[in-house]
């Protein structure tokens, strides 16, 4: 359990400069009909480089930097403990950010575990998680960035619920990533308030039928179980292409294809024809104005590790 902090806050003190890099996976989120409860870490990573320093320094310039030393900085908060008087981040890797990858959950899980090793704080990661989702929001991309693996995840306003499913190692994901962004709050906005029954048990059924898929390796169900009809239809008026993608990855020989979180990554289910696949959604995308870079990916065991102090 985290500790409030005292009325008034924190004060900053003078401590010597020490330095910790976090390593975190990106993710892929809803997976297609799970919506805001699936998510899966990727072999795809980021490192964060903290170091703390006894005189003031500016904020990050970048806005995933930022995010992780906001995110230490309120840890240190909420056990109670001095701030450093400085705090640095850098970061290295070439995720991209506003692509429905997670970066801002990795971001700030990076910010919550180097806090917590920069204090010596001893948290356990599962009880980093709930101020883990009081900044992110996101549970389906949190969990999986912290835990590794294939996450359900169920999150309420004051508690978090999550169970793993160890990720196939025959399975990968092609990844076509479209050059512009779409961020998450603008895509939400086009959610529906309300679902008829009919669209209701469409996705409890399929999110039934994938996790099956994925677990007993029955592949052949990707196909219909990656079918969403709550939040693809709407973000689709956003990324008009979306649906001819996703035919072209089939076309090619994807398993399954759905919209990665808020998007606009398309990640394809695939065991071969990896090339094709993703040719066949570059040159889709192509004929729609649409340029992007793809990646192959596995779906990662391994969540976010502190991996060393100077």
């Amino acid at each position: 359990m985290l500790i409030a902090a005292p009325a008034g806050g924190p004060y900053t003190a003078r401590m010597p400069q020490r330095s910790i890099t976090v390593r975190v996976p990106a993710t892929t989120a809803n997976l297609g009909p799970g919506f805001d409860t699936l998510g899966a870490a990727l072999d795809w990573t980021i490192l964060f480089h903290f170091t703390t320093l006894d005189e003031p320094a500016p904020p990050p310039p970048g806005p995933i930097e930022r995010m992780a030393a906001s995110a230490a900085l309120t840890l240190y908060r909420h056990a109670a403990r001095d701030s450093p008087t400085g705090l640095t981040v850098s970061t290295e890797g070439d995720v991209p950010v506003g692509r429905g990858l997670g970066v801002s959950a990795s971001a700030r899980i990076a910010g919550l575990l180097a806090a917590d090793a920069l204090m010596d704080g001893g948290h356990d990661p599962e009880s980093l998680l709930p101020l883990a989702l009081q900044l992110e929001r996101h549970g389906d991309n949190a969990v999986p960035a912290m835990f590794g693996g294939i996450q359900i995840v169920v999150a309420d306003e004051d508690h978090v619920e999550h169970v793993r499913l160890e990720p196939p190692d025959d399975l990968r994901l092609v990844l076509f990533i479209p050059e512009f962004s779409m961020p998450t709050e603008e895509s939400r906005r086009k959610l529906p308030e309300r679902l008829t029954r009919n669209q209701a048990v469409h996705n409890i059924s399929r999110t039934a039928m994938l996790i099956a898929a994925l677990t007993q390796h029955r592949y052949e169900l990707l196909g219909t179980a990656t079918e969403d009809v709550i939040h693809q239809p709407a973000r689709a008026t956003l990324f008009e292409p979306m649906y001819p993608i996703f035919q072209a990855a089939r076309d090619a020989g994807a398993l399954g294809v759905y919209l990665s979180g808020g998007g606009p990554t398309i990640a394809a289910f695939a065991t071969e024809r990896f090339d094709e696949i993703a040719g066949a959604m570059r040159e889709r995308a192509a004929v729609h104005g649409v340029g992007g870079q793809t990646r192959l990916c596995t779906l990662s065991p391994t969540g976010a590790e502190v991996l060393d102090e100077a």
